[in-house]
C-alpha cells in the first residue's frame, strides 16, 4: 500500500449520517520492478515492468440500536495485469462486528475479519502467483468496576492460508487468549494493561527437532491512547514478550516489543506522524513469527487548501529471520539473514467534493539483501479515484 492510499482510505470514512454507504474505486499503478528482483536476474517473459488496474466496490454500514452498535465492511477489489496477465486476481476484504452493551458496567465486542491479498514478492520470492486468506474471529467483555476502571478478557482464533501447494509450510492457526486491566479518565484518553497468551502452529511442518512447527508466545503489554497537548498525540503500546519453539528452543525469542505513533499537528494545516516499532509478526509482515522487524515512518502532511493535500512518506525497515525465512520451499535455513529496506515518496490529493477524491504518488523501494535475500530497488507510481455515496 502506497503512502498516498493510506491517506486516501482516511478521508474516505462513511458519512455518519447515513448508515449505509456505497464506494468505487479506481487506480492505475506503474511498477518498474515488479518481482523485486537484483539487477542480474531475469523476469518472466523478459519484462520486470508491469501496469496494474485495480477496480474496487465496496459497502459499509454502522448503526447503533440502543446500546448496540453493528458495523460491517465489505470490498472487493478487481486486479488486472497489463503484462503479466498471470498474476489477475479479485480479492475480498470484510469485517462484521458488533459492539455490544448491556446496562452501565458490561461491554464487549465480537467481530470476524476475513481478507484475501496477493503475497508480496519482496516477501516470499518467486515469479508465481501466490494469495493468502487470512481470517480472525475475536470476542471480548469487560467489567466496569468504577466509571474510570474495567476489567476484561478477550479470545481470538487466526487462520492463515494460501492457494500455492508449495506454500503450504507457510499457513498456520493460532489461538490468543487476553487479560486487560482498563483506564480511561473523563477526557477521553485510554490506558489498558494486557496480558496476553498465544499457541500458535503450523501443521504442514514437519514435527521434527529444529523445526518451528509449534510455537507460545506469551506478552505483557501497556498500551493506549494518549492527548499530550491541544497539537500532539501519543498512541500504540510498549511490553515484552517471550516466543519459545517447541522443537526448536534455540530460536526462541525474549526481548521487548512495542509500537508507538506521535502525531503533532504543527498548525492549522501542517502536521508531522512520527512511528517506531519493533514486532514479532505484525499485520504489515507476511507470517506469524519468523521475524522480528525494527521499522522506523515519518509522515508530513500539508492541507493547502480544504481540497489540496500534500504529503511525504520514509520508511525505513531493519528484519531479522529468527526463523524459517524460505517461506515458499519450507526447507531449513542454518543461516539466520537480515536485511534493511527503505522506501520514500511523494503523494497529493484532491478532493473536489466532500464524496470523491483523486490522489496521486510516487514511491522508491530499496532493499539490502543477505546470502539469503535478494537485494532490489523498485519504483511505484499510482493514480487512483474513489467516489462514496
Amino acid at each position: 500500500m502506497t503512502f498516498a492510499s493510506v491517506c486516501v482510505h482516511q478521508v474516505a470514512r462513511a458519512d455518519e449520517g447515513d448508515a449505509l454507504n456505497f464506494s468505487v474505486s479506481q487506480s492505475i499503478r506503474y511498477e518498474s520492478n515488479l518481482y523485486r528482483l537484483d539487477d542480474g536476474e531475469r523476469a518472466p517473459e523478459n519484462k520486470a515492468h508491469d501496469t496494474v488496474s485495480e477496480t474496487g466496490i465496496g459497502l459499509k454500514f454502522d448503526r447503533r440500536y440502543g446500546r448496540q452498535r453493528l458495523l460491517a465492511d465489505l470490498n472487493l477489489v478487481s486486479a488486472r495485469y497489463a503484462v503479466h496477465s498471470d498474476l489477475d486476481h479479485d480479492r475480498p476484504d470484510a469485517r462484521l462486528a458488533w459492539e455490544w452493551q448491556l446496562g452501565n458496567r458490561w461491554s464487549g465486542e465480537l467481530s470476524h475479519l476475513y481478507r484475501e491479498s496477493l503475497t508480496g514478492f519482496d516477501e516470499a520470492g518467486g515469479s508465481e502467483r501466490n494469495m493468502n486468506a487470512y481470517a480472525r474471529t475475536h470476542a471480548s467483555a469487560d467489567f466496569w468496576w468504577h466509571p474510570r476502571w474495567a476489567v476484561g478478557a478477550g479470545f481470538a482464533h487466526t487462520r492463515s492460508r494460501f492457494d500455492r501447494s508449495d506454500a503450504d509450510a507457510a499457513e498456520f492457526d493460532a489461538d490468543t487468549v487476553d487479560l486487560n486491566l482498563t483506564y480511561r479518565p473523563p477526557t477521553g484518553n485510554r490506558v489498558v494493561l494486557t496480558l496476553r497468551d498465544t499457541d500458535g502452529q503450523y501443521a504442514n511442518r514437519p514435527a521434527v527437532a529444529g523445526s518451528i512447527r509449534d510455537y507460545r508466545q506469551q506478552e505483557v503489554r501497556l498500551g493506549g491512547e494518549w492527548q499530550l497537548s491541544g497539537a500532539t498525540r501519543v498512541s500504540g503500546y510498549i511490553g515484552r514478550t517471550r516466543l519459545e519453539y517447541r522443537l526448536a528452543p534455540e530460536r526462541d525469542f525474549h526481548g521487548t516489543i512495542g509500537r508507538i505513533g506521535v502525531v503533532w499537528d504543527a498548525t492549522a494545516k501542517t502536521s508531522v506522524e512520527l512511528s517506531a516499532r519493533r514486532e514479532i509478526g505484525a499485520q504489515q509482515d507476511l507470517a506469524a513469527n519468523y521475524a522480528v522487524t525494527d521499522a522506523l515512518r515519518l509522515v508530513p502532511r500539508w492541507n493547502v487548501t480544504d481540497k489540496v493535500s500534500l504529503g511525504a512518506g520514509l520508511e525505513w525497515r531493519r528484519r531479522d529471520y529468527r526463523g524459517d525465512p524460505d517461506l515458499i520451499g519450507g526447507g531449513a535455513v542454518r543461516e539466520k539473514p537480515e536485511d534493511r529496506s527503505r522506501r520514500y515518496g511523494l503523494h497529493a490529493e484532491y478532493r473536489p467534493m466532500r464524496a470523491l477524491s483523486f490522489a496521486f504518488s510516487l514511491q522508491r523501494q530499496e532493499r539490502d539483501g543477505s546470502r539469503s535475500l535478494r537485494a532490489y530497488s523498485a519504483d511505484t507510481a499510482d493514480l487512483s479515484m474513489r467516489f462514496r455515496f
